[in-house]
């Protein structure tokens, strides 16, 4: 037996423990980048040498480098963090929302209150030009508080559009890198060895594209990974990639869709269906939460506006014409509210209508609040007399006849009168028979002392004025609304991050890098490395003594 067989076995030893040193350090120096997978030299028995004395082993060799990879924790990594991504865009756009809902001092309930509270003190004196003025101010204020919070939604809206942007480009960009890697990796599938380092760099990639969209990952014989989004739609095919692309909503051009190209042709993608990642989200704040928002907003202007608008229209300046409109609402999008007046004597505080008891009447009654319905009245410039009258038997009580005709209506003892000249109108006490009311045009000379209509301004605060609802309640509730899907929203994001923060805790710990491992590592196969080169030595020591006997 030939002393080179020794060699060759020392010689094997010393290359396996190298190429295992240098992965062990290779996995060292990757232990902090994100994504790494684990590297470990595969060592196999090289296939003994037989002679008629047995088979003599020759040594070792390195079968392969293979990496730690777990598919299934990568995909719900992958997965995990989609979710979390969507759930975090979301949550960063509601809290922009969140802050045109505030309480207190500077949000719109407040200045609606101001404008209610400056009502009532132009109530108390109708004549005053500085508390009307006070009306103006705090109108003016209301106006513009509605118009900043449309300026912020649309400043919202166009923050959303521009991230959309910003992610589908970032999308396009990955998806191209991916079919790169696609093609690299199928062209070095022939050699018979896995690409690790590229194999990690693909699924990094495809890490960072599900934070932007949720994917679905097929594998493909040639090594390529396949990726589709938004239920089905093909986004990497092999070595190809589709593009996306932000396009006007079709149904509404002031808001934005995310559409995939094919060829020239975009088709949009259903937002309903991306599953996760920002572009999710993004889209679902927009369609939901951002839409709720202005649906919230425009119902309050427009409740509001309306009331206020109708009102005044209802009552009497102090030059006798009818009140001027304060508010004017912007008509693209109902919030924007612009106001109308300059002039506080403009202001209609004065009831066309008022109401008087006749010296001659036998009953207790007294003249109550009257609310002017109608505007115009119906018959302006004309008064109307009610007069109570004994029911017709076998009816019983009283009834109340108009003398601008219709028939006569039982008087129920608390119940407010209607009258046909558009007037609501409360009395107490009791009215006799023959007991008349007379509902007169206001004069000329009682419109700084009358305050009828700025009584009925000022008690807007308390009537139905925003779908069934006072306008205090109804800002309470938009703010419980939009509070409540911020404060689950943040539930849902905090829960989502834990559980990408888990999933990647399991990944890691099944594929990355453990230092104390490869120190222990390093130190085997070093060792392992100094007796494959004493096993060289030896040989060596053994061919000399060989040499030199003969040389005898």
């Amino acid at each position: 037996m030939s002393l080179s067989p020794l060699a060759a076995v020392g010689m094997k030893a010393l290359a396996a423990n190298y190429a295992a040193l240098q992965t062990t350090g290779h996995n060292i120096a990757n232990a902090s980048v994100a994504g790494y997978s684990r590297q470990q030299v595969e060592f196999a028995t090289s296939q003994g040498q037989f002679t008629g004395a047995g088979f003599f082993g020759r040594g070792v060799e390195v079968a392969s480098v293979t990496r730690a990879h777990d598919e299934f924790l990568t995909r719900e990594a992958a997965a995990a963090k989609a979710m979390a991504a969507m759930d975090s865009a979301r949550l960063g756009k509601l809290r922009q929302l969140e802050t045109l809902f505030k309480p207190g001092e500077g949000g719109l309930g407040d200045a609606a209150s101001q404008l209610f509270n400056a009502f009532v003190d132009m109530s108390s004196q109708p004549s005053d030009l500085s508390s009307r003025q006070v009306v103006l101010a705090r109108a003016a204020d209301l106006a513009s508080r509605f118009s900043e919070a449309a300026h912020t939604l649309d400043g919202i809206q166009a923050g959303v559009s521009s991230e959309l942007g910003t992610s589908v480009e970032q999308v396009n960009s990955l998806a191209q890198s991916i079919a790169s890697a696609n093609r690299r990796i199928a062209d070095l599938r022939g050699l018979g060895q896995p690409a690790n380092d590229l194999l990690d760099e693909r699924d990094r990639l495809i890490s960072q594209l599900s934070e932007q969209i949720q994917v679905t990952r097929i594998d493909a014989d040639d090594g390529s990974v396949n990726i589709f989004i938004g239920g089905g739609q093909r986004l990497v095919l092999g070595g190809s990639a589709a593009e996306l692309k932000v396009v006007p909503d079709a149904n509404d051009a002031s808001l934005s869709a995310v559409a995939i190209m094919d060829g020239p042709s975009a088709r949009v993608l259903d937002a309903g269906v991306l599953g996760g990642g920002a572009i999710a989200g993004l889209l679902r704040f927009q369609n939901d939460d951002l839409a709720q928002g202005r649906q919230l907003l425009g119902q309050l202007a427009q409740g509001i506006a309306s009331a206020v608008n109708e009102q005044q229209a209802r009552g009497l300046t102090l030059s006798s014409a009818a009140g001027p409109a304060l508010f004017a609402l912007d008509p693209a999008n109902g919030i924007g509210m612009s106001f109308l007046l300059s002039d506080p004597s403009d202001l209609a505080a004065a009831a066309p209508l008022v109401a008087t008891t006749s010296a001659t009447n036998t009953g207790t009654m007294s003249v109550g609040s009257l609310q002017v319905t109608a505007s115009p009245l119906p018959f302006p410039g004309v008064g109307e007399t009610l007069t109570f009258a004994a029911a017709v038997p076998p009816a019983t009580g009283l009834v109340v006849q108009s003398s601008l005709g219709g028939a006569a209506v039982p008087w129920v003892p608390g119940q407010a009168l209607q009258g046909v000249n558009g007037f609501t109108l409360h009395i107490g006490g009791v009215p006799a028979a023959g007991d008349v009311l007379v509902v007169a045009p206001t004069a000329a000379g009682a419109l700084t002392s009358n305050n009828g209509n700025a009584l009925s301004l000022a008690a807007l605060r308390d009537a139905a004025t925003v779908n069934g609802q006072t306008f205090t309640d109804a800002w309470a509730q938009a703010m419980a609304d939009v509070g409540v899907r911020a404060q689950s929203a943040q539930s849902t994001a905090e829960m989502s991050t834990a559980v990408a923060e888990q999933t990647e805790s399991s990944r890691s710990a099944q594929t990355g890098v453990n230092l104390d491992e490869e120190a222990a590592r390093l130190i085997q196969y070093q060792q392992s490395y100094q007796a494959a080169a004493k096993v060289l030595q030896v040989a060596q020591a053994v061919f000399d003594t060989l040499l030199q006997t003969a040389a005898r």
